[in-house]
C-alpha cells in the first residue's frame, strides 16, 4: 500500500484510504480522541457559539490533552511515506485540527488556493465524522491554468468557485477529486503542487485533523510552524520518541542559523 500511496501522489496528487486499511499503531486512540474533540465542538455549534466563525481550530491545550492525535503523525511508516514522496529527509510540521461550520460561505480555505511552505508537501487528513459532498470535503483540482503557476506577492491567486470556472470554462468529470468518506477516512495529498479547497459545507459540520510534512529544509520556513503549539511544547510531546521521530518533529533545529532566527508567519 505504501508504494501505491506514493505512486498515486505522483500521478494524481491524492490518495484516499481509511484508518482500518492503513493499520497503523495508535489509530484507535487517535480516532477516539478526535471524536471527543468533535463532540465538544458539535455541542458548542449546536448552542450557537460558533455561528460567526466559519472554521475553529483546536487550541494548544486541547492538542496537548489529546496528544495521541499529534503523536500518530510521527508513526515511522508515515514519515517514510512522506520521505519517499518528497525525495528528501522529512520534517513533521505538526497538525491542525479544524472544526468547520456548515454555513455555505466561501471564506478562507474554502476558496481555491495552493500552500506555499515548500516546493512539494504531503498533508494527511483524517475525518472524525462522515463527510459527503455537502459536508465540506477536501477537494483537489487536477487542471492547470497559467496564472495558477505564478506567485503574486506571498502566494498564488486565491479563487472562488465562480472565478475558477471563469478561468477554466466548463469543468469536466475528473477535473476535481472530492474526498468524501465515512469517519476514519484518511486522505494523502500534495497541497503545494495542486489547487485545493475545503468545499463549503451546507448540510453538516465537519471535524478533521491535518498532518503537515515538508522537507527538512523547506523553501519558505517562515511560512511553516503554523500550528497552535510552541517549539517547547512540541519538544515535550516527542521527548520519549525515537531519535528519528524527534529529528523529524524538531526539523527547525537543522536549519541554518539565520533561518532559525526568522519567526514563523502568524496563523
Amino acid at each position: 500500500m505504501d508504494a501505491e500511496i506514493v505512486a498515486s501522489l505522483e500521478r494524481d496528487g491524492v490518495f484516499i484510504t481509511s484508518l482500518g486499511a492503513l493499520g497503523l499503531s495508535g489509530s484507535d486512540k487517535l480516532f477516539a480522541s478526535g471524536k471527543q474533540l468533535k463532540d465538544v465542538y458539535a455541542d458548542r455549534s449546536a448552542r450557537g457559539e460558533l455561528r460567526h466563525q466559519y472554521t475553529v481550530q483546536a487550541n494548544a491545550q486541547e492538542v496537548i490533552s489529546h496528544s495521541d492525535i499529534f503523536r500518530w503523525g510521527l508513526n515511522e511508516r508515515l514519515l517514510q511515506i512522506a520521505e519517499t514522496y518528497l525525495g528528501l529527509p522529512v520534517g513533521y510540521d505538526g497538525i491542525n485540527i479544524f472544526y468547520t461550520v456548515a454555513d455555505g460561505r466561501q471564506s478562507g480555505a474554502r476558496r481555491w488556493h495552493r500552500d506555499i511552505e515548500d516546493r512539494r508537501m504531503l498533508k494527511v487528513a483524517v475525518y472524525f465524522n462522515d463527510v459527503d459532498i455537502d459536508g465540506g470535503p477536501l477537494e483537489i483540482l487536477h487542471r492547470r491554468f497559467p496564472d495558477g503557476e505564478i506567485m503574486s506577492g506571498s502566494g498564488y491567486p486565491v479563487l472562488t468557485q465562480e472565478t475558477l470556472e471563469t478561468k477554466l470554462g466548463t469543468l469536466r468529470d475528473g477535473d476535481i477529486t472530492s474526498c468524501v468518506g465515512p469517519a476514519g477516512t484518511v486522505i494523502f495529498s500534495d497541497l503545494a503542487t495542486h489547487y485545493h479547497r475545503g468545499r463549503p459545507a451546507i448540510s453538516r459540520d465537519r471535524c478533521a485533523v491535518f498532518y503537515n510534512y515538508i522537507s527538512h529544509r523547506p523553501l519558505r520556513p517562515f511560512f511553516c510552524e503554523r500550528s497552535v503549539l510552541s517549539r517547547d511544547q512540541v519538544a515535550n510531546l516527542v521527548a520519549d520518541l525515537s531519535p528519528y521521530q524527534r529529528a523529524c518533529a524538531l526539523w527547525r533545529d537543522r536549519l541554518p542559523r539565520l533561518a532559525r532566527l526568522v519567526p514563523p508567519a502568524p496563523l
